[in-house]
């Protein structure tokens, strides 16, 4: 698996039509930065799907209707074959990204574009194909029509090559951490007085799906001392899910200690890292998340599973590390980074900030990107 060059941009414009979540954060950053640099950006997107509000300006939204016809699942995905390539001819598109293999790799893979490239984020290869094998089938014909797949980490990148990815189609391009807007001169006291803060926070930054095993943090915490709380904010969340993790915080007689809050704005998330206690990560299965990086580069102390992807950029910090689905280890680890004294904290602070700067770098990354973008169509101008 090659890394992607780290070489300057050049060249005229390129067209780029991507597939994705037009609602992710995630997906919203990556074609931010193309659009905002010049490039022709193109998000194509299903004819019922919501586009909620601040996307890129610049960044052109096309509609194509997804449904076909539910009982020949062939003639149907012949049609969208059909809608999608008159799209991208239209627009001439000089390459056709996808966004996450489930649902999207796929439908770049029945589009017939070339060049394709498909970005892994993680369940959708580590979990998602294997639990059927129709979801094999076709995450496994996603991979093998790429002509490059992205990756954040190698772990992922052994995932699709055990699917049938081509090693030397595989980049390690990162999601990227902005590391100016998460930073620790971001530290501002009067984000807890506005979000209704007290005591010392565990801040738990994960969507709140059972993938991210929010029940482990209460039950971890609940033996700690009552000025401790676990925060968790409540954008996009499984309703159930939460229903059931407010059941557990009673059960764990810690209600008043788990705090939602129901919205946690985008332009509030470096003062969060900046003044949480500890951020923490534990989900069952994992990519690289961008969370963990932000928080290390906040300076926040961060506790995650013991999986590839987070504990790549943690290999120095072994406490910071804990064994999945352990909560009494995942205790020890909180009351040891809660007890360190503050010239510890913020030594160890700094030293987890200088772990994500350059590799994990946002602009980087990008840069990394347009000169693959630019290797798949090497008659540009």
């Amino acid at each position: 698996m090659d890394h992607a060059p780290r070489l300057g941009t050049g060249g005229r414009p390129l067209r780029l039509a991507y597939l994705g979540d037009p609602n992710s954060v995630h997906t919203r950053r990556w074609i931010g930065y193309f659009a905002s640099h010049g490039h022709e950006v193109h998000l194509l997107v299903g004819s019922h799907d919501t586009v909620a509000e601040g996307l890129p300006a610049a960044v052109m939204v096309h509609r194509f209707r997804r449904e076909g016809r539910p009982r020949l699942p062939v003639l149907a995905s012949l049609d969208v074959r059909r809608r999608l390539r008159g799209l991208l001819t239209e627009i001439d598109a000089d390459v056709l990204h996808a966004h996450f293999l489930s649902r999207y790799g796929w439908l770049g893979r029945v589009a017939g574009w070339h060049p394709y490239v498909v970005t892994l984020w993680g369940s959708d290869i580590l979990i998602t194909p294997w639990r059927s094998w129709r979801a094999r089938i076709k995450g496994r014909l996603a991979l093998v029509g790429a002509d490059r797949i992205t990756v954040a980490s190698g772990h992922i990148g052994d995932a699709a090559m055990r699917l049938g990815a081509r090693p030397e189609r595989i980049v390690r391009i990162h999601f990227g951490v902005d590391t100016d807007r998460f930073n620790p001169t971001r530290a501002d006291p009067a984000v807890r007085g506005r979000l209704g803060l007290s005591g010392r926070i565990v801040f738990s930054p994960r969507a709140l799906a059972p993938l991210y095993r929010h029940e482990l943090v209460l039950e971890a915490v609940a033996p700690m001392a009552e000025d401790v709380k676990v925060l968790v904010g409540r954008r996009r969340a499984d309703a159930a899910y939460l229903d059931r993790l407010r059941a557990r915080a009673r059960e764990l007689g810690m209600t008043d200690r788990f705090v939602v809050l129901d919205d946690v704005a985008d332009e509030d998330l470096p003062a969060l890292f900046a003044v949480a206690d500890v951020v923490v990560s534990v989900p069952e299965s994992d990519g690289l998340p961008l969370t963990v990086l932000e928080a290390m580069a906040s300076a926040a102390p961060v506790v995650v599973s013991d999986l590839p992807g987070p504990r790549d950029p943690l290999l120095a910090h072994p406490r910071l590390i804990v064994p999945g689905g352990d909560a009494g280890a995942l205790t020890t680890a909180l009351d040891w980074v809660l007890g360190l004294a503050p010239a510890e904290r913020d030594a160890l602070g700094q030293a987890l900030r200088a772990a994500v700067t350059g590799e994990y770098e946002y602009v980087r990354n990008m840069q990394a990107m347009e000169q693959v973008y630019r290797a798949l169509v090497p008659d540009l101008v």
